[in-house]
């Protein structure tokens, strides 16, 4: 087999340490918000998250999940907003497709 392909393309991808720390950024806003959003609201559960049932269950989780946010920006200053937040999707869409 030709060394270059293999070399390029079958090697091990294992996570830097700035890979790890986003990704547990971003889990931890995960953890942070569903906890949070199943204090507060009382809607069905879709998707493994559950569901604010009025306006002012769905203020409630925006407004922790931008705290929550503002607070994970401000812990990890390396990561720009977007950054994190692309994170966050390809979290929850793992947990989604368990």
């Amino acid at each position: 087999m030709n060394t270059a392909f293999a070399n390029l393309y079958q090697s091990d991808f294992t996570p830097t340490e700035s890979e790890r720390r986003l990704s547990a950024a971003a889990e931890q806003y995960v953890v942070e918000t569903e906890a949070y959003d199943r204090i507060v609201c009382t809607g069905p559960i879709k998707y493994g998250s559950i569901m604010p049932t009025n306006s002012y269950e769905r203020w409630l989780v925006n407004r922790n999940a931008i705290r929550a946010m503002d607070r994970l920006c401000t812990q990890y200053p390396e990561f720009t907003r977007q950054q994190i937040l692309r994170e966050i999707t390809r979290v929850e869409s793992r947990r989604t497709a368990l």
